[in-house]
């Protein structure tokens, strides 16, 4: 069967070109597949179209009831495509990425931190841990302070652009995690001794306790932390960046 691929806005005005686009050579629309959603991205960085697949037949469009030309049913598909100067490799992923396109992310992630902090002027080490879900390159060094920022704030950023740049040429993403020196299990630490802490406080004087503001990684271990403490409830509150936990005493 023939198909089109056309990129828009949204799934909707990519179906609605192609199908225009099809029927004005008079050809029949058969099924559409959505082969990637539309993305608003974050602060101008990984914004993406849509982009559909509109199957035809040949035949013509006169004698088709108006009813039959709408496409009524919109599949997503998990197709992936990974694009080298060599070659192209097309895989269909079924249950999760494939081997090759979480190499391809983690060489393409590793060499944009590399190529950012030799712009920076610092000398680096990267260690790559790989599992079946994540990456996760560890950065060693001297003087990595600047790159962690205030309560990771730094790091965070870092992590964010790293997941853009190494996901954007492939349709299944892979999560990508940076750390500099262990500092994300260091704080993890830090912040379940906190929760305890405070959370046998509130217990004590039942007072609510409101912490400083987090981001929604380490707010969750404030939650997990204590989820299972008896009498003590903890939600977040207000709006980002200023979002915090506060910890409740509950009867």
């Amino acid at each position: 069967m023939d198909y089109i691929e056309v990129s828009a806005k949204t799934i909707e005005e990519a179906t609605s070109q192609a199908t225009a686009q099809i029927e004005s050579q008079g050809r029949v629309v058969t099924s559409v597949k959505v082969l990637e959603e539309p993305s608003k991205g974050f602060l101008g960085f990984g914004k993406k179209d849509a982009l559909v697949r509109v199957y035809f037949e040949e035949g013509t469009t006169e004698h088709i009831d108006v009813a039959e030309k709408v496409v009524p049913v919109v599949e997503i598909i998990t197709e992936t495509t990974i694009d080298t100067v060599e070659t192209e490799i097309s895989v269909v992923v079924e249950d999760g990425i494939t081997k090759a396109e979480q190499d391809f992310i983690a060489d393409t992630g590793k060499e944009f931190l590399l190529g950012m902090f030799g712009k920076m002027g610092l000398s680096v080490q990267i260690e790559k841990l790989t599992t079946k879900d994540k990456i996760t390159f560890q950065v060693h060094g001297e003087d990595l302070g600047i790159l962690i920022g205030k309560h990771g704030q730094t790091l965070d950023a870092i992590q964010y652009l790293t997941n853009l740049v190494a996901n954007k040429e492939v349709r299944r993403r892979c999560q990508i995690v940076v750390d500099v020196e262990n500092y994300r299990s260091r704080r993890e630490e830090t912040l379940i001794q906190l929760a305890h802490r405070l959370g046998a406080k509130v217990r004590r004087t039942r007072q609510k306790i409101a912490l400083e503001p987090m981001n929604a990684f380490e707010r969750k271990i404030i939650h997990l932390a204590l989820q299972n403490e008896k009498n003590i409830k903890t939600d977040s509150e207000g709006q980002e960046p200023y979002r915090h936990i506060v910890i409740y005493y509950k009867r």
